[in-house]
């Protein structure tokens, strides 16, 4: 499975590291390229503000919208709910 977890801003080492121990393949998704091929995302916890600010400047906003509304399996943490 393909884990992409979000790697803008916060926590999202120790995410990965997790997903990692669990047997999942990590993508960290820091372009909407990046999110190309994953099973399910998680955001993780971070400084709300920063995070989405990060999110717009790298043009993720609307592809993230996108694939969480397709039914993308999402897992958020702190202010990634």
């Amino acid at each position: 499975m393909r884990v992409g977890v979000l790697a803008l801003q916060g926590d999202f080492r120790e995410h990965a590291r997790a997903a990692t121990a669990l047997g999942a393949e990590v993508v960290l998704v820091r372009t909407p390229a990046d999110l190309d091929g994953i099973d399910a995302l998680i955001i993780p916890g971070g400084e709300s503000t920063t995070i989405g600010k990060l999110a717009e400047w790298h043009g993720l906003v609307e592809p993230l919208r996108e694939a969480i509304g397709a039914g993308l399996p999402t897992l958020g943490t702190c202010a990634g709910m």
